[in-house]
């Protein structure tokens, strides 16, 4: 199974990540022959206009490992939707990508 370490090389496998809003989500999609497949998500709520929690994140248990969770994090933190907004994460996966990663910590919301 590959291990993906940014977008485009996932995409060159088929995989997207994509910003669904009406569902307060991004997730990872898959155009198959026999349609989209939504395959994992990172859920979010908005806590008013100041903050976002990212409360949900997982991705299809066979597709663990390969670094599409870390991608849709990484592209979820780094959205418009998230600029101006403080950054809660209480999900367990989302918190500990932004232990590694502390650069994607919003400070312009203060």
């Amino acid at each position: 199974m590959s291990r993906y370490v940014d977008e485009a090389q996932a995409a060159a496998d088929g995989f997207r990540i994509e910003h669904e809003p009406e569902r307060s989500r991004f997730a990872v999609v898959q155009d198959r022959g026999d349609g989209r497949r939504v395959l994992g998500e990172a859920h979010y709520t908005l806590l008013g206009d100041a903050a976002i929690d990212f409360d949900h994140t997982e991705v299809t248990p066979d597709l663990r490992g390969t670094g599409l969770s870390g991608l849709l994090v990484q592209h979820a933190l780094t959205d418009p939707v998230v600029r101006g907004r403080r950054i809660e994460a209480s999900c367990w996966f989302a918190s500990g990508y932004l232990d590694r990663h502390p650069e994607l910590r919003n400070t312009d919301a203060d």
